[in-house]
């Protein structure tokens, strides 16, 4: 598994103690891990595998939040206030996650202060990413849009291919699939993607930025 911002700053012994406080769940292809509304009271750090987060609206349209592969962390907010799941979490494909309760967690965090400070920061990390999510929403256009959904899988370590499915960056990016599928032949137009049947290649990471916060 690739490192994890959970274990920032910690040596090899700290990270085999950390770990030995989680446990681990397997679940296979499309296996609900949550839905959004169930109580929650633990955190989930994949391990191996690739699930999908998005959130239901009134009237049954899907919101698709993101993609998280090894290394990632979710469900920390209801690890942390023991409130309702604000969305859903299903395995994308076979899925080993390591699971850590709430009532385990403040064991871990009083012989390992560090790790909540690490938990922190992938808090604070969200929020900046969310405010931007904002403004893009608000005053960009859907070629912004795609572009930046696109640049979010790439900062999450993914990529530059993609098996990524039209009408899933179009919930990614908030947009309806048809807007989705013209955009991604611009920027093949743009020579900033590359584009093959059920795949998506980003050829010019620099560009694609440029487009997602409307700089060219």
């Amino acid at each position: 598994m690739p490192a994890s911002p959970l274990f920032q700053d910690m040596g090899p012994e700290e990270i085999h103690l950390a770990r030995s406080y989680f446990q681990p769940l397997a679940y296979p292809k499309g296996k609900p891990i949550f839905h959004q509304g169930d109580l929650g009271q633990a955190l989930y750090l994949v391990e191996e595998g690739w699930v999908r987060l998005y959130r239901t609206h009134l009237g049954g349209q899907e919101k698709i939040l993101g993609f998280l592969g090894p290394g990632e962390v979710f469900g920390e907010m209801s690890l942390l206030d023991g409130g309702e799941r604000s969305a859903s979490a299903v395995a994308e494909e076979d899925t080993l996650l390591l699971v850590l309760y709430r009532e385990t967690y403040f064991g871990l965090i009083r012989r390992l202060p560090l790790f909540a400070h690490n938990l922190a920061k992938i808090l604070a990390h969200r929020l900046r990413e969310l405010n931007l999510e904002l403004d893009l929403l608000a005053f960009e256009e859907a070629r912004s849009r795609v572009a930046y959904a696109l640049l979010k899988l790439l900062r999450q370590g993914q990529g530059p291919h993609f098996q990524l499915r039209h009408q899933d960056l179009a919930a990614l990016a908030g947009v309806s699939r048809e807007t989705t599928t013209r955009v991604l032949h611009q920027l093949k137009d743009q020579g900033i993607l590359r584009l093959s049947t059920g795949m998506v290649e980003v050829a010019d990471p620099r560009l694609l930025e440029e487009v997602a916060f409307g700089l060219v």
